[in-house]
């Protein structure tokens, strides 16, 4: 399983993109990041993608989805294949609403037309197969709205967990048992982070709790380091294989 970190910064910082992370190029796990130019840089295209994954809905998770949309919509050179997008309960009206928002009605009824997503909604203790990935999700608590954390598992058994945006919960905990890598979010360095983040040394905890898992730190309001951690950068690529084979 390949994973590519295409935005690696927090929501008002400057050290990176938005949210945003591909799993081999195919899914999308959350859309804050300008996607439709940096796939491009990382050898793929947003008509590869089968499955877009949303954690939660705030702007920086999710502001830059209409422009990947839209660019499957208008696309004359190829025919896309099927696309879902899954998320918390309500990802389908807010996704419309981001749609005739942002671009007018036209556009809403042209991504309906060409592009046709298929809806998903998970919740916490979902456990399904999309796109030929089996995807786990569990509730976390942030600051507004469902939020929720993800297992992402290929046919091979490599499993890579994605936090979102979150305090410490026991939904948090959950999604990180039997991941090999984890892209966890650390807002925070100095001390507790408002609005329902995740600081250094809660991270650490975690680590210390996983000896099994690999951390892979990412909304990151400035880069550091954390001992026994990697730190994300925008078009960082790593290669993840499952510690069972």
């Amino acid at each position: 399983m390949r994973v590519t970190v295409l935005g690696s910064g927090s929501a008002f910082s400057s050290c990176g993109c938005n949210a945003g992370y591909l799993v081999d190029g195919r899914i999308l796990v959350d859309c804050g990041a300008p996607v439709p130019a940096l796939v491009r840089r990382a050898a793929t295209s947003v008509h590869a993608l089968t499955l877009i994954l949303l954690t939660h809905f705030h702007a920086d998770h999710s502001f830059l989805l209409p422009t990947v949309l839209g660019a499957r919509a208008f696309v004359d050179t190829e025919t896309p294949g099927p696309l879902a997008i899954a998320g918390p309960v309500g990802t389908r009206e807010y996704v419309e609403r981001l749609l005739g928002d942002g671009y007018g009605s036209h556009i809403r009824h042209l991504v309906d037309s060409n592009v046709a997503p298929q809806y998903v909604v998970l919740q916490d203790g979902s456990d399904v197969e999309v796109a030929g990935y089996r995807l786990q999700s569990h509730a976390v608590v942030h600051s507004t709205g469902p939020s929720l954390a993800y297992r992402i598992t290929d046919a091979s058994g490599a499993t890579v967990g994605f936090s979102g945006d979150s305090e410490m919960c026991g939904g948090l905990r959950r999604s990180i048992t039997g991941c090999d890598l984890y892209v966890c979010e650390c807002t925070g360095w100095d001390g507790p982070t408002p609005g329902g983040h995740l600081w250094r040394d809660e991270v650490a905890s975690l680590m210390a709790d996983n000896p099994g898992t690999r951390f892979l730190l990412s909304h990151l309001s400035e880069r550091r380091a954390l001992p026994g951690a990697l730190v994300a950068h925008d078009l960082l690529s790593l290669e993840i294989a499952s510690a069972a084979r």
